[in-house]
């Protein structure tokens, strides 16, 4: 791993991020002093279950993934991240450890905000509070879905979902001739709750369709079609 300053593009992803906008532009503006961009290679570990959550951060470019071990050894994958904006925040504020691996699927730019140094801050702006909880509101909009798509959709529904919001929140263009770079199916099988035999059949059914090319290397070939498929 190895750090850099932080560019004015960085700067403007930061400044746009929901619980450092809250601060308002000056508080902004000392925490960011204080900060570096930490550059990971695929591969790399970001943290631990287990690790104290001394940080939260705000992901600036590149894919991570979240993932629980079981006792076993058996992993499950929580959550892809794939958009710039922050992450770990509640765990962060909480003084807990975090429950999950966070790995780097593809090599990433992260800033690490000491929790410390951001509690201080709110500590002197009480009245920032609101849209600070607000923001931190996401995550639990996000999961509540995500129990409802498990309990509710079947797994076509879930992989087309899955595929098309994926693609949207790479950032890559939609229409370029390498495609999106999917994560690996027994990954996605695993993020969306789907056993492999299940994810398999499923899968010859959306190439069937035309949707997709379901190679060692997943392409969708038709979006209206996927999207009809994700209803």
């Amino acid at each position: 791993m190895r750090s850099k300053p932080l560019s004015d593009s960085d700067r403007e992803i930061m400044m746009n991020v929901p619980l450092l906008f809250a601060l308002g532009e000056d508080r902004i503006e000392g925490l960011i002093a204080r900060c570096r961009v930490a550059c990971h290679a695929r591969g790399e570990h970001l943290f631990r279950a287990g690790d104290v959550a001394e940080n939260f951060y705000i992901l600036l470019s590149g894919h991570l993934r979240l993932v629980k071990t079981s006792p076993l050894g058996e992993e499950t994958v929580m959550h892809f991240l794939t958009q710039p904006g922050a992450f770990a925040e509640a765990v962060s504020f909480a003084g807990r450890p975090y429950p999950v691996d966070c790995e780097v699927m593809e090599d990433c730019e992260i800033v690490e905000i000491p929790r410390a140094a951001y509690l201080s801050i709110l500590r002197s702006a009480p009245d920032v509070l609101g849209d600070v909880l607000s923001g931190l509101l996401r995550w639990e909009r996000f999961f509540l879905e995500e129990i409802y798509k498990i309990r509710h959709t079947r797994p076509l529904q879930r992989i087309a979902s899955f595929l098309i919001d994926f693609e949207e929140r790479s950032g890559e263009p939609l229409d370029d001739q390498g495609g999106t770079s999917f994560p690996e199916k027994r990954q996605i099988a695993s993020r969306i709750g789907i056993t492999p035999e299940t994810f398999s059949r499923s899968l010859r059914k959306l190439e069937a369709s035309g949707a997709i090319a379901a190679g060692p290397k997943l392409q969708i070939l038709d979006r209206a079609a996927l999207i009809e498929l994700s209803r």
